[in-house]
């Protein structure tokens, strides 16, 4: 059986499009033609690769040469702040022209409770969280503790008002011998009160207790002070060679470098010259006041000497001893660098004025308080500024009380006292 077979061959192809040729043109084109240069494909450069080793990974970064940069502490960086934020757009303040010359305070009314409000103000109380080991504790509380009980003429003019008066009430307390007035030599003049201070009979009887001085020697120094209850130096004839050995050796006595005391010749002051006491009702120094008679006519400080009377008093006091108190040289050290140091944080303002909340937060530093917002981030664990150790208060001054410098201060003339108009009182430098 013959089967047919099927022609499996393909369908001729279609005649080609004329408008496709299927031959290549007869013109040539260019080969830069062909193909456009952001078309092209490139391969991206080999880096370098990276050796496992530190040193080799480092050698490859560019070097920079180091900036040399002091590094400031938190409380220095937190000033420089605090001077940048001021500087610029500080104003001066508005007075509203009242000047204070005195501090009001109620239980300082007269000379002896300023003497005792000014002791008891001088430091301020050692804050729970000071930031000092033990070591540094004992040593703040035991230089606060060996300050001597005295306090400066200025601080007293201070808290009470009428210099005169003031002067004619320290006269009449000496001469009842509750009072002694102790005249520092080399240490400022009388118009910045820091060459006289005053201590009572009471405190100046409690050191000599306190102190290793024999009890016939104590007997005979008191005994010696009430006989002469307002000389700023004592005969050296008066006590034993050994007594007042004792004394010098304890710091109750040095060695007298005055030029001359209130006391001995008045005649050179022109508040009690001889015109002024021959018009007196008997013509003589005893009708003005005696020994004080400088101060119940007014005058305030030393009394002026002429040349003669200066040479006489001079070779009169020879062999004279001037009164003193232990650890005075601590306490005039800490008044000056106090003073110096409230007027270096005036210094910061612009025209040498603030207002006197920000002079206390100046001199306290932004230490860590007792406030709600310390209290919430010492309990969530944050930073709370900074701790009272590492201010100038507590490190340099230890806790000299701001109060009781800017007393000092008004005092002493170096600050005044203005009320303005819009952020109360004001402080102003007047050096």
């Amino acid at each position: 059986m013959h089967l047919a077979l099927r022609d499996f061959s393909l369908p001729p192809l279609p005649p080609p499009d004329p408008i496709y040729p299927t031959s290549p043109p007869s013109v040539v084109m260019p080969l830069y033609v062909t193909a456009a240069h952001s078309s092209r494909v490139k391969k991206p450069a080999k880096r370098p690769a990276l050796s496992h080793s530190s040193s080799a990974s480092f050698a490859n970064l560019p070097r920079t040469k180091p900036s040399i940069r002091k590094a400031k502490s938190l409380p220095a960086a937190i000033d420089d702040e605090l001077d940048e934020g001021e500087d610029g757009e500080e104003d001066r303040l508005i007075p509203s022209g009242k000047v204070l010359s005195t501090v009001s305070i109620e239980s300082a009314k007269d000379v002896l409770t300023a003497v005792q409000y000014a002791r008891a103000s001088m430091f301020a109380a050692l804050p729970e969280r000071a930031g000092m080991n033990s070591v540094r504790i004992a040593a703040v509380l035991n230089f606060q503790r060996n300050m001597p009980a005295i306090v400066s003429l200025a601080h007293v003019h201070a808290l009470v008002a009428a210099s005169s008066k003031t002067e004619r009430e320290i006269a009449a307390l000496q001469n009842a011998g509750k009072l002694r007035k102790i005249k520092v030599t080399g240490r400022g003049n009388d118009i910045s009160g820091l060459s006289e201070v005053l201590i009572t009979m009471q405190d100046l009887q409690a050191l000599l207790e306190r102190s290793d001085v024999a009890p016939d020697a104590r007997a005979d120094f008191c005994d010696v002070l009430r006989r002469y209850p307002r000389a700023a130096s004592i005969p050296s004839q008066e006590l034993p060679a050994p007594h007042v050995a004792a004394l010098t050796r304890t710091g109750f006595l040095v060695s007298s470098s005055l030029a001359g005391s209130r006391n001995l010749s008045l005649a050179g002051s022109s508040l009690v010259s001889m015109p002024k006491v021959s018009r007196a009702a008997s013509g003589s120094s005893g009708a003005v006041g005696g020994d004080a008679a400088f101060e119940n006519l007014g005058g305030v400080g030393a009394a002026r000497r002429s040349k003669s009377s200066f040479h006489h008093a001079q070779g009169s006091q020879e062999g004279e001893l001037a009164l003193s108190v232990p650890n005075i040289g601590p306490y005039l050290r800490l008044l000056q660098s106090g003073r110096t140091h409230l007027l270096q944080l005036l210094g910061r303002s612009k025209y040498k004025e603030a207002p006197l909340y920000l002079l206390r937060e100046r001199w306290d530093g932004a230490v860590d308080s007792e406030s709600r917002v310390s209290t919430a981030k010492q309990i969530r664990g944050e930073f709370s500024e900074v701790m009272p150790a590492k201010t100038k208060k507590w490190k340099d001054l230890y806790g000299l009380n701001f109060d009781w410098v800017l007393e000092e201060c008004l005092g002493a003339g170096l600050i005044e006292l203005f009320e303005t108009r819009s952020v109360g009182l004001g402080v102003r430098a007047l050096t």
